[in-house]
């Protein structure tokens, strides 16, 4: 079924969501009351142009097809602030765009109007309905300083998104406290992100119940190797699921 239909058709209870790889460190997820938050969806070959970064995966939905009610960017590399995808993305009426300082100014040079722009700043959080952002400290280096990771509440189940990150334990208290029972981290080990020893260190921390893996397989550039961070993964811990979706795949879960 294509993508978008199948989003269309996914119907979840209360303590529900769903849960869809879009490919490199892109996520859509939709709850119970039918909202569709996005997180760093790469929708287009902007990464070739730009900066000569081929697309190796499939395109699984056009920018006009997302309809997202919160579109989320943690920083402004392509692959996680999709140029060419926004300014179609936010002919959406709907569509409310969140992120860092860098972000915020990007959404304003693509003519998006401010009430449409939340900031993401560490220790504040933002509310939509039923659902509560946060940013969460990430390290993407001097090319990327104010990147962030993030911590969503929907309806009480939790989701933790490393973001693009190099390893710091010390800063991961808040996460911990946060108690996530999914975390999403971006694991290809360049680019300063973590690599999969250290993701799994980082899951030994912070306790999800699950662990997908991302941000990897869309370039060959960036690199990546899942199995190997499943392998870490299990050396570090027995009780806590590493789920490896393909690309477009749905996950359900339930709180």
């Amino acid at each position: 079924m294509d993508l978008k239909f199948k989003i269309m058709y996914t119907n979840l209870k209360y303590n529900e969501i769903a849960l869809f790889w879009l490919g490199q460190a892109g996520f859509l997820i939709k709850d119970s009351d039918g909202n569709i938050i996005v997180v760093d969806p790469y929708l287009t070959d902007c990464g070739e142009r730009l900066k000569g970064f081929k697309r190796l995966s499939p395109k699984l939905i056009s920018p006009n097809e997302l309809q997202s009610d919160i579109y989320i960017s943690t920083h402004t590399h392509f692959d996680h602030f999709d140029y060419d995808a926004i300014p179609i993305v936010a002919s959406c009426s709907k569509t409310n765009f969140y992120g860092p300082k860098s972000c915020v100014e990007e959404f304003r040079k693509i003519g998006i109007k401010g009430d449409r722009i939340k900031l993401l700043e560490l220790g504040k959080e933002a509310r939509y309905k039923n659902i509560t952002i946060k940013a969460a400290y990430a390290d993407h280096g001097t090319l990327a300083p104010d990147a962030i990771g993030l911590m969503l509440d929907i309806n009480g189940i939790r989701l933790y998104f490393s973001g693009d990150t190099a390893f710091h334990p010390e800063k991961l208290e808040e996460v911990k406290k946060f108690q996530p029972h999914i975390a999403i981290l971006s694991v290809n080990g360049r680019f300063g992100n973590l690599n999969s020893s250290e993701g799994a260190k980082l899951v030994e921390i912070i306790e999800p119940d699950i662990v997908l893996p991302c941000h990897f397989w869309t370039f060959m550039e960036h690199g990546g190797d899942p199995q190997f961070f499943g392998e870490e993964v299990k050396k570090c811990t027995k009780d806590i699921k590493v789920k490896f979706l393909a690309q477009g795949e749905m996950l359900k879960y339930k709180r």
